[in-house]
C-alpha cells in the first residue's frame, strides 16, 4: 500500500486534503513536503501529526521529513498564478501570447470562471487541444473549488508578416564558414578521353555549386542509367519520330545531378560505353523546370577523380543566445513518496551535463523532411536545470497526418524563427554535453543532416535511452515512451510534443542511468 492511500484510509480524501508538492534538497538530505486543505474544513494538529507520523514511517529514517500544511484559499492573484504555472510548464509556445489583461477570472457559485481573450484561430487551437479540460485538472490538484474556462474572442488574427520582419537576422558565422570551405575546396580530376561532344578546358566544380546558366563542367560517378524513347517532330519535318534519351546520376563528394542527354542515331554509338559506377567528366548547361534541376549535357569525358571528400568547415559556438533563450528549471530535485532513495548514480562521477532533446517533424525521411519542434532538457549531475522549446517554421506545408498526432498546424509556425535561425541556439544549449533521446539514431540523423547544411558540428557523446530502458526494465510489453514512463510512475502529459517528451525522458534517464 502506498504512503497516499494510507493517509487516505485515515479518513482525508481528496476534499479534505491534496499533495501540493515534494521537493527533496540533497545537501541537506531533507524531503519537504507540502499539503493544502480547503478554508472550510479545519485541520487540527492531532490530525497534522497522524499524516507527519504516517511519512516518517514509510520513508524509515532515509532521510529528515518535514510537513508542511497549507490552508487553501479563493483568491484571484494565487488562481492567476496558477494559471500562469500551467502555460509555462505545459503550453510553453503561449506563454507571450497571453498577458495578464487577457485572462480575466471571476468569481462564481462555488468557484471561479477563467475566461481568455484571443482570437478565433487561437480559441479553435486550443478547444482541438483540450486546453481548457487540462486546465481545470491542474487547477483542480491545488485548490477545492470548482472551476470554469471559456475563451472569448475580442481580437483579430495577428499579423504574423510584421512579426517576421521584426526578428533580429543575425549571421553567427555561417557566410565565414562557406567562404573558407569555397577557399579549400576544389574538384580535381584527372581528364581523359573525351568520347562525346567537344573537350572542355573548364575546371569542374562541385555538384552543390550549380547555380549559373553558364556552361560548367562538373565531375562524378554514374548511376541509374537509363535509356528511354519518345516521339517528337523535329524542323522541317511532317511527321513524328522516334528519338532517344539518355539519363543518369551523377555524384561527387558534394552532391547528387540527374543529367540528361537527347541523343541522335550517330550520339547513341559514342554514348554506348557509358554504365553504372563509370568515373565521367561531363559538361553542359543546369536546367530547371519547376521543382526539378539536370545538367542538360553536351560533352563527355572519361575521368579519375583525385577529390574524394569535401572538407567542412564548422563554425563555433554563438557568443549568446539569438532566438530562443533556455528556460531555468527552479525545483532541486523531484521525489515522490513510493520511491525515496539518497544514492546518486556514479555515471555523474565522469560526467557533469546530459541533454535530452526530441524533434517534431514532418515526416520520417531526413533527408527530405523538416523539422517543426525542437524540445531538449539539460540535466546537471543528475538535476534538471534548464529547458529549450521552440516551434520551427519549415517553409513548407506540415502535412495533415502529422498535426494530427502533434497537433502543430501549419497556422502555429507561420510566425516561429526557421531551422537556420533556431539551430544554432540548439547547439548553444547541447555544447559540450552529453546528447541523449529515446531511440537516439532517429532524431540525430535529422540533427545531424540539418547541422551539416548549417555547418554546426553535432559531435557529442551519444547515449540512447530507449536502449538504457531495455536494459534497465526487462519484460515490458513494448518500449513504447509512453510504455515506460508508466512502469516508471513517471507522467507524461502532452505527448507527441518535443518538449513534454523530452522532460519524460530525461526522467527516464535519472532514474535508470
Amino acid at each position: 500500500m502506498t504512503t497516499l492511500q494510507k493517509i487516505k484510509d485515515l479518513g482525508f480524501d481528496d476534499n479534505k486534503l491534496k499533495l501540493e508538492k515534494i521537493k527533496f534538497n540533497e545537501n541537506n538530505n531533507e524531503l519537504d513536503v507540502n499539503f493544502i486543505y480547503p478554508e472550510g474544513i479545519p485541520l487540527s494538529q492531532e490530525d497534522k501529526d497522524k499524516i507527519s507520523d504516517t511519512i516518517k514511517t514509510d520513508i524509515n529514517n532515509l532521510c529528515k521529513v518535514v510537513v508542511k500544511f497549507n490552508k487553501s484559499c479563493f483568491d484571484i492573484d494565487s488562481i492567476y498564478n496558477v494559471v500562469e504555472q500551467f502555460i509555462n510548464t505545459n503550453y510553453k509556445v503561449l506563454k507571450n501570447e497571453f498577458k495578464k489583461d487577457d485572462v480575466i477570472i471571476t468569481e462564481i457559485k462555488d468557484g471561479a470562471k477563467i475566461s481568455f481573450l484571443c482570437d478565433e484561430m487561437r480559441k479553435q487551437l486550443l478547444i482541438n487541444r483540450n486546453f481548457d479540460k487540462d486546465l481545470i485538472d491542474y487547477l483542480n490538484k491545488r485548490f477545492f473549488i470548482n472551476f470554469e474556462v471559456n475563451f472569448e474572442v475580442t481580437k483579430d488574427a495577428p499579423n504574423y508578416d510584421e512579426l517576421i520582419k521584426d526578428m533580429p537576422k543575425v549571421d553567427t558565422g555561417l557566410t565565414d564558414a562557406l567562404a573558407e570551405e569555397a577557399r579549400i575546396n576544389k574538384m580535381v580530376i584527372e581528364l581523359g578521353e573525351c568520347f562525346y561532344g567537344k573537350y572542355m578546358a573548364n575546371s569542374p566544380i562541385f555538384i552543390k555549386d550549380l547555380n549559373s546558366d553558364e556552361e560548367v563542367m562538373v565531375a562524378g560517378v554514374v548511376s541509374n542509367l537509363l535509356v528511354s524513347t519518345y516521339m517528337s517532330r523535329g524542323k522541317g519535318e511532317t511527321q513524328p519520330s522516334e528519338k532517344k534519351k539518355i539519363s543518369f546520376t551523377l555524384t561527387d563528394p558534394s552532391g547528387s545531378i540527374e543529367v540528361v542527354i537527347f541523343a541522335n542515331d550517330k550520339d547513341m554509338k559514342a554514348l554506348s560505353i557509358v554504365e553504372d559506377g563509370m568515373s565521367l567528366a561531363v559538361g553542359g548547361y543546369l536546367s530547371e523546370f519547376k521543382d526539378n534541376r539536370n545538367l542538360r549535357a553536351n560533352s563527355l569525358a572519361k575521368c579519375e577523380i583525385l577529390t574524394k571528400e569535401m572538407k567542412y568547415v564548422y563554425r563555433k559556438v554563438n557568443p549568446d543566445y539569438y532566438y530562443i533563450k533556455p528556460q531555468p528549471v527552479y525545483e532541486v530535485k523531484q521525489m515522490d513518496l513510493f520511491s525515496l532513495t539518497n544514492k546518486t548514480s556514479e555515471y555523474w562521477d565522469t560526467h557533469d551535463s546530459v541533454v535530452v532533446f526530441d524533434l517534431e517533424t514532418t515526416g520520417l525521411d531526413p533527408k527530405n523532411c523538416q523539422i517543426i519542434e525542437i524540445g531538449a532538457v539539460k540535466i546537471l549531475k543528475g538535476s534538471i536545470i534548464e529547458t529549450f522549446q521552440t516551434l520551427i517554421n519549415p517553409q513548407t506545408d506540415i502535412p495533415e497526418e502529422i498535426t494530427s498526432i502533434t497537433h502543430i498546424s501549419n497556422e502555429m509556425v507561420e510566425n516561429a524563427p526557421t531551422i537556420e535561425q533556431a539551430l544554432p541556439d540548439f547547439y548553444r544549449f547541447a555544447y559540450g554535453s552529453v546528447l541523449s533521446a529515446y531511440n537516439i539514431d532517429f532524431d540525430y540523423q535529422f540533427l545531424n543532416n540539418i547541422g551539416k547544411r548549417f555547418r554546426l558540428l553535432f559531435d557529442n557523446e551519444q547515449i540512447d535511452t530507449l536502449k538504457l530502458a531495455r536494459d534497465k526494465v526487462p519484460s515490458l510489453s513494448n518500449y513504447k515512451l509512453g510504455t515506460v514512463v508508466k512502469a516508471l510512475n513517471i507522467t507524461l502529459e502532452n505527448a507527441h510534443r518535443a518538449l513534454a517528451d523530452a522532460y519524460a525522458t530525461a526522467k527516464v534517464f535519472v532514474k535508470l542511468i
